[in-house]
């Protein structure tokens, strides 16, 4: 589930992109429809753990999955175990926008959007691109050589780098994993990044594209309920 999960209920909090999950108790609902035990857990802490079992973090103790698309999330994983925080919230880096990073750090889809349309209106770079300047697009044309949206990806790869940096000067952490539909355009976003993480940092993070891609989650939840299972099957053997 998107938003912050409360791990005993499941129930719901600041799922701003999922209306209707408010406030609700998503693994209490489910056990009652399907008569089983149900584990809730946020999307993006999913995605790291994928990452962690089977993609690019494999064997990683220290690491951050960073999901881009219509928001913005963290997966955190200190010592080989998801850190989930005081209140289930660690990772909602989504809410550092009014910290005072800098002024258009938001590197979401939507203000992504909005500053192509920025460049365009000031006439000042060439483009094939026209309104309403969904995301794809841009990174296709970046790809193709437009100048305007190769200076959007740049600005793109400079406010994910604002992000990573707190997270990093905090935990020290040793590898950043971009996911998500913006995250997954490593080919255009690496590079930048880690240039730019090497100018702000002592100890820049390795930073590498998902290597599971949308899969991650779900791997991130075949894991889960591995693990979940076979604890099952050692209490029940000890029980006996």
């Amino acid at each position: 589930m998107p938003g912050v999960v409360n791990a005993a209920t499941g129930r719901i909090a600041l799922a701003e992109n999922a209306h209707g999950l408010e406030g609700m108790e998503v693994a209490d609902e489910l056990r009652r429809h399907l008569g089983m035990p149900v584990t809730v857990e946020n999307d993006v802490n999913l995605a790291a753990l994928g990452e962690r079992a089977q993609g690019i973090a494999r064997g990683e103790d220290d690491f951050v999955f960073l999901s881009i698309g219509t928001g913005l999330g963290a997966g955190l994983v200190l010592r080989g175990e998801l850190h989930r925080g005081h209140h289930g919230a660690a990772g909602e880096v989504d809410y550092a926008h009014g910290s005072g990073l800098e002024r258009g750090a938001d590197p979401c889809a939507a203000a992504l959007s909005a500053y192509v349309a920025e460049l365009a209106g000031a006439g000042e770079l060439s483009t094939s691109l026209s309104a309403p300047y969904e995301v794809p697009p841009v990174f296709d044309a970046a790809r193709a050589g437009d100048e305007l949206a190769g200076a959007a990806v740049r600005e793109e790869a400079r406010r994910i780098a604002l992000h990573i940096a707190p997270i990093a000067a905090v935990a020290d952490v040793g590898l950043v994993v971009l996911g998500g539909g913006i995250g997954a355009n490593g080919d255009l976003l690496l590079e930048p990044v880690r240039a730019e993480l090497q100018s702000r940092l002592p100890y820049p993070p390795r930073v590498e594209a998902s290597g599971l891609g949308p899969g991650a989650v779900l791997s991130g939840a075949l894991a889960v309920a591995l693990a979940d299972a076979l604890e099952s099957v050692f209490v029940n053997r000890q029980r006996r």
